[in-house]
Formats: structure tokens, sequence, C-alpha cells
């Protein structure tokens, strides 16, 4: 199963600053974030509600000033690899030592993060029309989230591969729907 090595590392990261969320949730919602907002503004977004998420006291992220640089050292991995030309980005899940169910709950996670980042996202533009692959997409993630967290046990491994890849390329097809790469210019090029 395709899985991202930084699951653990990312894990006790939110540990640390006491993030009651799963890595596979705080990953899909940046995904969802990045899909709707320039990045600057998705960074401060997903920071904000990690942080709020954490109640932490406000004195207290002095403190943590080291973990929060980790978050954006994090951030700006997740952005690279969702707008790689190489098409190699993958979801934040366990690895693959854990069961399926465990691999399938973190799936409902990811794909409940990113629904409710591209929720937040479309929000902050007006709530207008997704693009009918992208809210086909959204449907379908939300299907896969109350699927796999209300049947998890069942998981079988094979079903769980095709869900996940589903996924993965779902996210890169809304990503392009919603923040289309444009080619630079011939004026716009440094000669």
């Amino acid at each position: 199963m395709p899985t991202n090595t930084y699951f653990d590392d990312l894990l006790a990261l939110l540990g640390r600053l006491e993030v009651p969320i799963s890595p596979s949730e705080a990953h899909g919602l940046l995904c969802g974030l990045l899909c709707t907002h320039p990045s600057t503004v998705a960074k401060g977004v997903w920071l904000g509600e990690l942080l709020d998420a954490a109640a932490l006291e406000p004195g207290s992220l002095a403190e943590r000033a080291t973990d929060i640089r980790s978050l954006d050292g994090w951030f700006a991995q997740v952005l690279e690899s969702l707008n790689h030309a190489d098409l190699t980005f993958n979801l934040m899940l366990p690895p693959d030592t854990v069961t399926p169910a465990e691999q399938a709950r973190a799936l409902g996670d990811y794909c409940a993060g990113f629904c409710y980042g591209i929720g937040i996202g479309t929000a902050g533009r007006g709530n207008g029309k997704l693009p009918t692959d992208t809210a086909e997409l959204i449907k379908d993630f939300n299907e896969i989230d109350s699927t796999v967290t209300n049947d998890s046990q069942s998981a079988d491994e094979e079903t769980l591969i095709e869900l996940i890849e589903y996924v993965r390329v779902g996210v890169l097809l809304v990503n392009e729907e919603l923040q289309p790469v444009t080619a630079a210019t011939t004026e716009n090029q440094v000669h």
C-alpha cells in the first residue's frame, strides 16, 4: 500500500502540540486548503485550525516554537509534493505494518480532513459551485469516510489499495481543477 514514511514523525509532532487529530486528518485538511487557497493563506488557516483544536494556553506557544517550525517545514514538503510534476504525491497514512482496519480508519480521517479543508476554502470564496468532477469526488470522499468509519473491521486489503489510489488521484484532480497550473509566459521569463 502506498504510504507516507513520515506518519510516525507527524503523529509525535501533533502529540507534542496536543493536537487531537490524526496525521491523516491533518494531511487531508492541509491538502483541501491547498486546493482552495494560495499557499500562504492555506498555511495560516491550517496552522490556525490545528492550534485551535489543541486549545493550548496562549503563553505556551513560545515554548513550542520548535514544533511549530517543524509543522511549517512539513507544510512546505506537502505543498511541493502536491504540486510536483512527477505525480508522486501520497496520502499520509500509517505504515503498512498496521492492520487494514487501521489503514481504512486513517483513509476515512484523510477524506474527512480533505472535505473539511475544501469546505473552509469554498466558504471563503462565497460557496460558489464546484466543478462537476470535484463535486463528485467530494461526495465520494464523504461516502468513503462514512463507509470506512462504520465498517472498517471488514476492510479488505485489495479494495483498500484501490480506494487509496482513487483518493490520491482524486486529490490531484481536485487540485488541478481548483488551482490550475499555468505555464509561464515569455514576458515573465528572465532573459
